[in-house]
């Protein structure tokens, strides 16, 4: 079976996820430390990953996303280990960035789904390796827009029962953080 995003879903999830996620820009928090990029936003740093209907999508529309050229054996080996539906992008940069086409991974940047045993998101959690680099991670819940989270969680939903490899690698990431959680003894900062 085929798995596909429509473009009906891409302009849904488009529009959900066009809530703003703070009531301030983010990236005028870490651009300073970082050369004034913000690090998301950062090409040497981050490579979006959109999937491939996103990217098409886009593509119709003009070509703000482009494909990202392999250099290295790395990325070579990054690319060919990724699943068939994603595809590494490169936009033009934070200078030329237009906040209306910005990809799903950008709008949900650093955020993960959290998923129950049996798949369902139960909520968001922070992408794990960002703890560094991105300002917003470790802030108090009243920072984010319950709006935004909401509707993050039903376009993760919506994602990961269409794509079921997404929805193994972010239930074994869950079952990783709960692990790590118990064994720690800190508790998980999940947002529902």
């Amino acid at each position: 079976m085929k798995r596909k995003l429509t473009e009906k879903q891409l302009k849904r999830f488009y529009r959900l996820l066009s809530v703003p996620m703070t009531d301030f820009d983010c990236g005028s928090r870490c651009a300073p430390k970082n050369n004034g990029t913000p690090y998301c936003c950062d090409r040497e740093q981050v490579t979006p990953v959109l999937f491939r209907d996103e990217y098409r999508w886009h593509r119709e529309r003009g070509v703000f996303w482009k494909k990202m050229p392999v250099k290295t054996k790395k990325e070579k080996k990054l690319v060919e280990e990724t699943c068939s539906y994603n595809i590494f992008s490169l936009c033009p940069g934070v200078a030329n960035c237009r906040r209306t086409l910005r990809s799903l991974s950008c709008r949900m940047f650093p955020f993960e789904p959290f998923l129950d045993e049996k798949g369902a998101v139960t909520g968001l959690i922070y992408q794990d390796g960002e703890n560094e680099h991105c300002p917003l991670i470790g802030k108090p819940r009243r920072l984010y827009n319950q709006t935004y989270i909401s509707n993050a969680i039903r376009v993760w939903q919506e994602l990961v029962d269409t794509f079921p490899e997404e929805k193994e690698m972010f239930l074994r990431e869950s079952r990783k953080r709960k692990r790590l959680a118990a064994r720690t003894g800190k508790p998980l900062t999940i947002f529902k």
